[in-house]
Formats: C-alpha cells, sequence, structure tokens
C-alpha cells in the first residue's frame, strides 16, 4: 500500500504543494493517496526522491524497522514538531503502564 500521505503529511505538505513541488498533477496525488490510481515507476522514483526515501518505503514493501523518533512523536501528536519535554513525558507515561500491567 502506497504511503504517500503519510509521508506528505509527515513533510507538512498539502496535496498541492506536493503537486507544486514534484510536477506532479494535484488530482493524481489524490488518486494515488486514495489508492484508486497506482503510481507509474517515474513518478514512484520522483516521489522517493523528493522525500529522500526509497521505493519500497514509499510503496510500503520495504522491511519492518524500528520507528525513530519522530515517527512516534507523529503517531501520538500527529506532528513531528514536538518538544523534548512533552516527549519525554509520554515515555514515562508509557513506563508507568508498562509496569503497572506487569504487577497485574
Amino acid at each position: 500500500m502506497l504511503q504517500l500521505k503519510k509521508y506528505r503529511r509527515k513533510a507538512g505538505l498539502t496535496q498541492q504543494e506536493l503537486a507544486d513541488e514534484t510536477g506532479i498533477d494535484r488530482a493524481t496525488i489524490v488518486r494515488y493517496e486514495n489508492g484508486s490510481r497506482t503510481p507509474p515507476l517515474e513518478n514512484l522514483k520522483i516521489l522517493a526522491k523528493y522525500f529522500d526515501i526509497s521505493i519500497d518505503k514509499l510503496t510500503g514493501t520495504a522491511e519492518p524497522t524500528v520507528p525513530d523518533d519522530d515517527d512516534i512523536k507523529f503517531a501520538v501528536f500527529g506532528d513531528p514538531d514536538v518538544t523534548d519535554a512533552q516527549f519525554d513525558e509520554i515515555k514515562q507515561f508509557a513506563k508507568w503502564i508498562r509496569e503497572r500491567d506487569k504487577k497485574q
């Protein structure tokens, strides 16, 4: 499954901004994101290069990796632009939950 929407949002871009940056029509990007159209190899190359990721990552076929802090911040807050203090607080809360559940 194409991960375009994930990487576009992570970059803080609208569909129109991505279209302007890559030269791929906005309507085409919409179709890629909703799965009604599969990008040809040339557009996969353009998008992967733009986001500085592999085509495998873009298409969701890469081997799973441990998420980095920015991925976790995005998953929790919907935005990777989170302070270190906020992120540390979330990690402490997660640790507390794990410890609590071990006791049960």
